[in-house]
C-alpha cells in the first residue's frame, strides 16, 4: 500500500468538504434569529470547516508529492474518504446542539453521505435552518460521489483517477479506459447531474414551493436520498404537480447517467434499445399495476395512481420519499415493494440496491444453465443485447448476489438480536443495504430509526457504506492481499 497516494490525495478530498460547507454555513446566516442556539449553528460549521482544512493541510505536508494510484490505493481512498467525510460531516450535528449522542450523529451523517435517507429524528423541524440543509446536501455530494467529483476537478490523478471511478463510482458504472481523458469523463457525469438538478429546483419552485425547499429535496431527489425538511415528507406538499415532478425526476435519477449523455448527442434510440432500462421500467410498471389492484381504492382515480405511482418509483430507485403510510397496505403489495428494496435502480445510477443489469444477468445466467439440462454440450454465450459478457463479469457479479445475500442475513440478525420482529429486522436490513431510508413495521414510513440501540445502529451504518460502495471496495481492505506489497 503507497500511503503517500492515499494520504495525497485524502488531502485534497479534506480541502474540498472544507469549501462545501461554506453553503449551508451561508444558509445559517441568511436565516439568522435572535435565538442564542444561532451562534453554536454558525460554530457547528466554521469548526468542522477549520478542521477539515487543517487536516488536509497536514496530509499535504505527510505527503506533498502524489505517488502512483493501483488498485489498492484506489480502494483505501475511496473507503478512508468516505468516513473521513462522514467523520468531519456530523459535527454541525453535535456542535449546534441538534444531538448530543455520537451514535445518532454518525448514523445520521452516514446514512446522508450514502444517499440511504434513515433518520434518527422523530420530528425534524427541530433542526436548524443551515443543519438542514447540509443534511440534505450531504445526499446531494454522496449522489453522485465526492471521488467522482475530485477527479473531475484535480487534473494531477491522471490515470490513477481511473482507479478511484471504479471504485467509488454510483451504481458501479463502468468506465472504459479508452476515454482520452478520464477526468472529461467525471467532469460529464457532475454537468449532467448539476444540470438536471438546476432544472429540478426551477420545476419545483414553479409548483408552488419555496426556494429552500426546492433545493432541498432537489438535492435529495436527484441522489435518491429521501431526507426532507419536513416529518412528513413529501406528503406535506398536497400539490399534485409537485408530487408529478419529484415522481420523474426519482425516475429519471434511477436509469443510467450514461445514457442520458448519448440522448444529450442526439441519440434517444439509446434508451430504448437498452435492456437494463427496458427491464428497469419493465419492473416499475408491473409493480405500479399490482399497487393500483390491490391497494383499497378512495374514490380519487388520480390520487389513487399517484401515491401508488410516486411509492413504487420511491422504493425502486431507493429514494425513500412517502407520501401514504405504505406499511397500512395489503401484505401482497408490501411484499412488492420489499422485493423493489433488493432490486433497486440501473448501474450508473444514483439509487442503490441490486441494481437491474445484474438482475438481468442472473435471469440469463439461470436460463442458461436450464438450457444446458437439455444441450450439455451447446455453447451459448451469455449476451445481454447484442453484447456478450465476459466470464469474469460474471463470476464477479455472482460473488457479489452471494455477499449481499450474507450481508442481508448479517444485518436481519444484528436488528432480531435487538428484540425486533422479524418484518422490522427484515426490512430494516434490507432498507440500510440497499440505501432505501424507510422499510416496514417499526422502521416504516411514519416511523424512525432512533430507537434501535446504538450498537445496532453502528452496524446499519457500515450497512449503508457496504451498500453504497458496492460491497467488495470495502471487504477487500479486510483482507491481507489488500496490504502486502
Amino acid at each position: 500500500m503507497n500511503w503517500r497516494a492515499v494520504l495525497h490525495t485524502l488531502a485534497y478530498l479534506a480541502i474540498l468538504l472544507a469549501f462545501c460547507m461554506a453553503a449551508p454555513l451561508s444558509v445559517a446566516f441568511i436565516h439568522r434569529t435572535d435565538d442564542p442556539r444561532w451562534q453554536w449553528e454558525i460554530a457547528s460549521f466554521l469548526v468542522p470547516m477549520a478542521l477539515s482544512l487543517g487536516a488536509g493541510l497536514w496530509m499535504k505536508r505527510l505527503a506533498p508529492t502524489m505517488a502512483n494510484i493501483g488498485r489498492r490505493e484506489g480502494f483505501a481512498i475511496v473507503t478512508f474518504s468516505w468516513l473521513m467525510m462522514t467523520i468531519i460531516g456530523m459535527l454541525p450535528y453535535i456542535i449546534s446542539g441538534t444531538t448530543s449522542s455520537l451514535s445518532d450523529a454518525f448514523f445520521e451523517t452516514m446514512s446522508g453521505f450514502t444517499t440511504t435517507g434513515a433518520t434518527i429524528f422523530a420530528k425534524v423541524e427541530v433542526i436548524p435552518k443551515g443543519v438542514q440543509f447540509w443534511r440534505c446536501m450531504t445526499q446531494w455530494l454522496g449522489g453522485m460521489g465526492v471521488v467522482v467529483l475530485s477527479v473531475a476537478i484535480l487534473r494531477f490523478l491522471g490515470v490513477g483517477g481511473y482507479r478511484l471511478l471504479k471504485a467509488e463510482a454510483p451504481g458501479g458504472i463502468v468506465f472504459e479506459r479508452e476515454k482520452p481523458r478520464i477526468i472529461e469523463t467525471a467532469k460529464e457525469l457532475w454537468k449532467l447531474y448539476l444540470g438536471i438538478s438546476a432544472l429540478q429546483v426551477a420545476l419545483l419552485k414553479l409548483s408552488g414551493m419555496t426556494l429552500y425547499d426546492s433545493f432541498c429535496h432537489t438535492f435529495t431527489t436527484m441522489s435518491t436520498g429521501g431526507f426532507s425538511p419536513h416529518t412528513e415528507s413529501v406528503a406535506y406538499f398536497s400539490s399534485p404537480i409537485t408530487q408529478w415532478i419529484i415522481i420523474v425526476f426519482m425516475f429519471i435519477a434511477g436509469a443510467n447517467f450514461s445514457l442520458y449523455s448519448q440522448f444529450i448527442r442526439l441519440k434517444p434510440g439509446t434508451l430504448l434499445k437498452n435492456p437494463e432500462f427496458r427491464l428497469y421500467t419493465a419492473i416499475l410498471l408491473l409493480a405500479v399495476i399490482i399497487g393500483l389492484v390491490s391497494v383499497p381504492y378512495a374514490g380519487d382515480a388520480e390520487r389513487h395512481l399517484r401515491d401508488t405511482t410516486f411509492q413504487v418509483v420511491s422504493i425502486a430507485t431507493t429514494t425513500g420519499y412517502a407520501t401514504v403510510d405504505f406499511d397500512m397496505w395489503p401484505s401482497v403489495m408490501r411484499l412488492v415493494l420489499l422485493l423493489l428494496m433488493f432490486s433497486g435502480g440501473c448501474m450508473g445510477s444514483t439509487g442503490g440496491g441490486i441494481k437491474s443489469a445484474r438482475i438481468l444477468i442472473y435471469s440469463k445466467a439461470l436460463i442458461r444453465e436450464i438450457h444446458r439440462l437439455i444441450y450439455p454440450h451447446t455453447v451459448r454465450p451469455l449476451r445481454v443485447g447484442p453484447k456478450v459478457i465476459d466470464r469474469k463479469v460474471v463470476t464477479n457479479i455472482m460473488a457479489f448476489g452471494w455477499a449481499y445475500l450474507g450481508l442481508f442475513i448479517i444485518g436481519c440478525t444484528a436488528v432480531s438480536a435487538s428484540g425486533y420482529d422479524l418484518v422490522t429486522s427484515a426490512s430494516a436490513s434490507a432498507a440500510a443495504l440497499g440505501n432505501i431510508g424507510p422499510g416496514l413495521a417499526k422502521v416504516g414510513p411514519t416511523c424512525n430509526w432512533g430507537h434501535l440501540p446504538d450498537t445496532t445502529k453502528w452496524i446499519m451504518s457500515c450497512l449503508m457504506l457496504l451498500g453504497r460502495l458496492e460491497i467488495f471496495s470495502v471487504i477487500v481492505l479486510f483482507t491481507p492481499w489488500a496490504w502486502k506489497r
